[in-house]
C-alpha cells in the first residue's frame, strides 16, 4: 500500500508540550516545578531515541519565559514564544556536537542557521541525520573545549528580556573531557535565572562529576497507544502498517517515521532475507560474499534498516516456533515463508543469531567497514543455523 504523509504547512514549529508526543507524566512535573518556583539550576534528560526528550527541552524553556503561561502550556503568542518558535530568543542558547575537518576552533554559532532549519523542521531526529544535514555523515561529533569559553561567556552577560536565561546541551556525552572540565564550576554555580538543560542517550560516556551537578528527569519510550495516535494523525496508511510500526518501533517515534516511510523496502528486504537464510543453510562461501557486497551497497541508513527488519523476522518466526503467533504482525508473503522457516529459528540459536544482527548494527553505527561486518555476520549466522 502507498504510504501517504499528511503534510500540516506552516513556516515552523510552535515549541510548545503538545507537539511532543505522549509523556504526560514528565510534562506535569516539569509544569509543576514552574508553578512552585523550584526549577533546578541544572537538569538532565536521560532517555532512548526518539522519545521527545530534545522536544521536551525546547518547549519546557519556551513555557518558563513565556509571558502569558495557560495552565499546562505556553501560550504560543506572545513576544517570547514567538521568537522562541522560531529558535531567535537571545536569551535561548544552543550546543550540540560537531566536528573539525581542517578547522583549528570549531563552535555552535557557525552553525546555528542549520541547527534552526533541522530543529523548526522536526523535533524527532538522530545524531547521523544531524551531521548528514550539515554534510558531515562519515563523522563522529564532538562538543570542543572552545565551546565550553563560548557557553561560560554567553552566561556571564546579562539576560536580555526573558525571565530564564535557557542553555540547551544537546547530547553531552560528546562532549570531550577538557570541555567538561571546564563547565563544572558555571555548572554548580550559575548566574541567577540560568537554567542548564543536558540532553543525553548514553550518560555512561558523561563525566560522573558533570552527572552529580545536574538533577535527572528520566524520560521513557512512547507508550504504545499515544503512539498509534500520533501515527494516524500524521501517515494515511493501512491499519496493519501502522500497528507494525508500532510494535516495532517500540517506543521511538523516528524509527516508527522511518518504518512506514520505508515501506516500499520491506519488499526487497524480504527478499534479501529470504536469500540470506538459503545462503547460510548451504554455507556457499562465493555466493554469501556476493550477498554482502550487494547489501553494502545500499546506504548507511539503509543497511541499519535492513538489519533491524532481519531482527524483526528473526524474532516473529521464533515466536511462532514458541506457539506465540497470535503476537506476530507480519505480511501474507512473509507469513508464507515463514510456515516452513519458522522451525529452524528456536531457543538453541535465537540468542546467538540475534546477538550477531545487534553486534553488526553496532559495528555499522560506529562507521565500521560494511563489507567485513556483513560478512562476518553472514558467516557467523551460517555456522550457527548448521550447528
Amino acid at each position: 500500500m502507498k504510504i501517504i504523509k499528511k503534510i500540516i504547512l506552516r513556516n515552523f514549529l510552535k515549541m510548545k508540550f503538545s507537539e511532543v508526543v505522549g509523556q504526560q507524566s514528565v510534562k506535569r512535573a516539569l509544569i509543576f516545578s514552574k508553578k512552585e518556583n523550584r526549577i533546578p539550576h541544572a537538569l538532565l534528560f536521560v532517555g532512548p531515541e526518539g522519545c521527545g526528550k530534545l522536544g521536551l527541552a525546547v518547549a519546557f524553556s519556551q513555557y518558563i519565559n513565556c509571558e502569558n503561561p495557560q495552565e499546562d502550556e505556553s501560550c504560543g503568542i506572545c513576544s517570547s514564544c514567538l521568537k522562541y518558535q522560531k529558535l531567535i530568543h537571545p536569551d535561548l542558547h544552543f550546543v550540540f556536537p560537531l566536528m573539525k575537518v581542517n578547522e583549528n576552533t570549531l563552535v555552535c554559532n557557525e552553525f546555528m542557521k542549520e541547527w534552526r532549519e533541522m530543529l523548526n523542521s522536526n523535533i524527532y531526529f538522530t545524531p547521523l541525520q544531524w551531521y548528514a544535514h550539515i554534510g558531515r555523515e562519515n563523522k563522529q561529533g564532538t562538543i570542543y573545549a572552545e565551546e565550553a569559553g563560548e557557553i561560560i561567556k554567553k552566561l556571564n552577560l546579562k539576560t536580555f528580556e526573558a525571565e530564564y536565561k535557557c542553555m540547551l546541551i544537546w547530547l553531552p556525552e560528546k562532549m570531550n573531557i577538557t570541555a567538561a572540565n571546564k563547565l563544572l564550576k558555571i555548572l554548580e554555580e550559575p548566574p541567577l535565572k540560568t537554567v542548564f538543560i543536558l540532553v543525553a542517550e548514553e550518560t555512561e560516556q558523561m563525566l560522573s562529576t558533570l552527572l552529580s551537578r545536574c538533577q535527572l528527569v528520566k524520560i521513557p519510550p512512547i507508550k504504545d497507544s499515544e503512539m498509534h495516535e500520533a501515527l494516524s494523525n500524521q501517515y494515511q496508511v493501512s491499519e496493519h502498517d501502522l500497528n507494525n510500526a508500532v510494535l516495532l518501533s517500540e517506543g521511538n517515534i523516528i524509527k516508527a517515521f522511518k518504518l512506514l516511510e520505508n515501506n516500499s523496502d520491506n519488499q526487497q528486504f524480504f527478499e534479501s532475507f529470504k536469500n540470506a537464510m538459503r545462503l547460510a543453510f548451504s554455507f556457499n562461501v562465493v555466493e554469501i560474499i556476493k550477498w554482502t557486497n550487494e547489501i553494502a551497497g545500499f546506504s548507511k541508513e539503509k543497511q541499519k534498516d535492513f538489519l533491524m527488519y532481519m531482527l524483526k523476522v528473526t524474532r516473529d518466526n521464533f515466536l511462532i516456533t514458541e506457539g506465540a503467533e497470535n503476537k506476530v504482525v507480519h505480511r501474507p508473503e512473509e507469513a508464507e515463508f515463514s510456515i516452513k522457516f519458522h522451525k529452524y529459528i528456536n531457543e538453541r540459536n535465537v540468542f546467538t543469531i540475534v546477538k550477531e544482527l545487534e553486534s553488526a548494527y553496532n559495528h555499522l553505527e560506529r562507521n565500521g567497514n560494511p563489507k567485513i561486518i556483513l560478512l562476518d555476520m553472514m558467516l557467523s549466522i551460517a555456522r550457527i543455523i548448521k550447528s
